[in-house]
């Protein structure tokens, strides 16, 4: 997996729960769906575009998650 490619957010991480309720929220409202993949950051954490889907529901502006490529699935 690479920049630019789209991937499934498929399985959703244990640590998820440890973070505020509206990361929560933001993290399950993701699970299931495709994003493209921004980069890639200096943690190896893959950078997921998700604004098209967050921004107008959360409020923000260019929302991204960070995801284990073991939670993603090619597409």
């Amino acid at each position: 997996m690479k920049p630019g490619d789209m991937v499934q957010f498929c399985k959703m991480p244990e640590w998820v729960d440890n973070l505020p309720r509206k990361s929560q929220r933001v993290f399950r409202a993701c699970l299931g769906k495709t994003f493209r993949i921004d980069e890639i950051d200096s943690q190896g954490l893959f950078v997921l575009d998700v604004s098209h889907e967050i921004d107008k529901r959360f409020g923000g502006y260019m929302n991204d998650i960070r995801l284990e490529a073991e939670y993603l699935k090619t597409k």
